[in-house]
């Protein structure tokens, strides 16, 4: 992945395609000056809509490197319709207003949603057709090709698609408002890989001879035999950026369908095994929730999938998947609140490559996990994935995108709702201590949560030796005791005077010790809590030589307690 500097958004953009958005900037402020507060986007078109309508075979065109180290080049086709009420321009490169066409690639696997496709080259569309896919097409057969009409359909195959001729970098493109300059263009200044530069004169200097020498694989969409190799369900989107075309028009804009990817020997077999969909890629995520949110009329929008499951052995799994669709600016970073006393471990962070130096920060700063970067933003067309653990279970909240850029106007922070870690029920007091890893104490039930009359709340404790006798003493008052050597009690008192033993029990083959009980249904109960710490017997044992100790628990009991203490 290539680093960007802070500064412009997209410092190597061509000089005329930078004044077009400070054009756009000196419009906002034109309408702020004259009192306007109903903002519309800078450069909408009223009544324009093109839908992604239909998405047909992905192929692995080609390939470069032996299996299963290799790399393939991959296209897909796809199908537009002219849903709105104005005729689209659909010129040619190096006319300016025309379509442009992404494209990605995900799997989902071990829970986590992730994309396996490089940040690959965009379709920039020429010549429309007047097919009558959707609608009845009101343009003559065979029109100019210079316009989508009214109810017309065009589609690009996976051999037009997969043209280097018509492929160029994204970054090339504002997706909110549609717009590229040809002036110092990827088309403008040829194939840096085949010929020196061109003059930046605006006037095409990509020529067929040279996007021929691209083969095999080129500016398609790269993906390694490493990430088809993982076993899972994959997906393929893509997404049709049109000049001025208003934003709630946009759902229909891009699509996905599944596949199965498979090896014959030669390449990749990539047959399609459902149905096409509109919408986000991520809403074919199982068992995630997906929600967006975009900066007002200034820039595009970001949607944000998440996937809670747990608790296992106390612990929640959180994986989000973020999704640029056509936010200019790019997110820098992401905040996520998570409650000040709860445990958050195993954060992880994952982009579109395998560049250990530019992955982004991790920092858990009391009140929020914070994930940043300050050179590898998340660019539009682009899924990166955060993940941890925590004891805190999931609450719907809000958490801050924050963009690259800043934003050209409106606000630099995105506030987007979400699953976060702020139902903290149980409370982890501090370790245990054994001659190895210290056994754990941790809520179960449905739900693992001390609700006033809940039947099938209890605790259970894992990492003992199987088959041995094991107890859990309560206490109501709070406190630390050390005990000597690496042990401490996690609650005050001591047996008999503050504190009892609540339960004993044998562990099982696995060495878990599983204590069930009822919570009383009384009032009184609402807004107490009760600390729990486990001993499993064991000679020459770190406490007083006889036993291990699990963690300290602080278990919260009522229905109208607050999500955090």
């Amino acid at each position: 992945m290539v680093l960007i500097a802070p500064g412009p958004p997209w410092p190597h953009l061509g000089k005329n395609f930078l004044m077009i958005r400070l054009a756009s900037l000196a419009a906002f402020v034109a309408t702020v000056a004259l009192g306007d507060v109903a903002f519309a986007q800078a450069n909408e078109i009223p009544g324009t809509d093109v839908s992604l309508a239909k998405m047909d075979l992905i192929s692995a065109m080609d390939r470069m490197g032996a299996f299963p180290n290799g790399v393939s080049g991959v296209a897909m086709a796809t199908t537009s319709c002219n849903k709105g009420s104005v005729k689209v321009p659909w010129e040619a490169p190096m006319q300016e207003d025309h379509p442009f066409i992404a494209f990605l690639v995900v799997r989902e696997s071990n829970g986590r949603f992730q994309q396996i496709s490089d940040y690959s080259f965009v379709k920039h569309g020429f010549f429309a057709l007047t097919d009558n896919f959707c609608d009845t097409c009101q343009e003559p057969p065979f029109g100019g090709g210079d316009v989508l009409g009214l109810g017309c359909s065009d589609t690009y195959g996976i051999t037009n698609n997969g043209d280097n001729y018509w492929l160029a970098p994204p970054q090339e493109i504002d997706p909110w408002l549609g717009e590229w300059s040809r002036f110092c263009s990827h088309f403008d200044m040829g194939e840096p890989a085949v010929s020196p530069p061109q003059d930046c004169d605006g006037v095409r200097s990509l020529t067929v001879p040279m996007a021929q020498a691209l083969l095999p694989v080129g500016h398609r969409i790269n993906i390694p035999d490493s990430e088809f190799l993982v076993s899972g369900d994959f997906y393929y989107q893509g997404y049709y950026v049109i000049r001025g075309e208003p934003e709630l028009e946009r759902e229909n804009n891009w699509g996905s369908r599944k596949f199965n990817p498979s090896w014959n020997g030669n390449k990749w077999s990539t047959p399609s095994t459902s149905t096409f969909a509109n919408g986000s890629v991520l809403n074919r995520w199982s068992g995630a929730t997906v929600t967006s949110v975009k900066n007002g009329n200034d820039d595009g929008r970001i949607y944000v999938g998440v996937k809670v499951t747990g608790p296992v052995e106390g612990l929640y799994r959180y994986e989000y998947a973020v999704q640029n669709r056509d936010n200019y600016s790019g997110i820098e970073s992401f905040s996520i609140p998570v409650c000040p006393d709860a445990r958050v471990l195993n954060a992880g962070f994952s982009d579109i490559d395998d560049e250990a130096v530019n992955d982004w920060n991790i920092a858990v700063n009391g009140t929020s996990i914070d994930f940043s970067t300050t050179g590898n933003p998340l660019r539009w067309n682009t899924i990166y994935n955060f993940w941890f653990d925590s004891d805190a279970a999931p609450v719907t909240a809000s958490a801050d995108l924050v963009q690259f850029a800043g934003g050209l106007g409106g606000t630099g922070t995105l506030s987007v709702s979400t699953s976060t870690p702020q139902g903290l029920y149980n409370v982890y007091l501090g370790d245990g201590c054994a001659s190895g890893d210290f056994p754990l104490l941790y809520a179960i039930g449905s739900p693992p949560q001390a609700t006033l009359g809940n039947p099938n709340f209890g605790l259970e404790s894992s990492g003992n030796d199987p088959s041995q006798p094991h107890l859990v003493v309560a206490a109501s008052a709070d406190g630390s005791v050390a005990l000597g050597g690496s042990c401490t009690q996690w609650f005050a008192g001591s047996i008999g005077s503050g504190a009892f033993v609540f339960a004993m029990t044998t562990t099982d083959g696995s060495g878990v010790a599983t204590y069930n009980f009822a919570v009383p249904s009384s009032p009184s109960f609402e807004g107490t809590h009760a600390n729990f710490q486990g001993a499993g017997f064991e000679l020459g044992g770190p406490f007083a030589g006889l036993a291990n100790l699990t963690n300290g628990l602080r278990v919260r009991l009522g229905d109208a307690i607050s999500d955090c203490p």
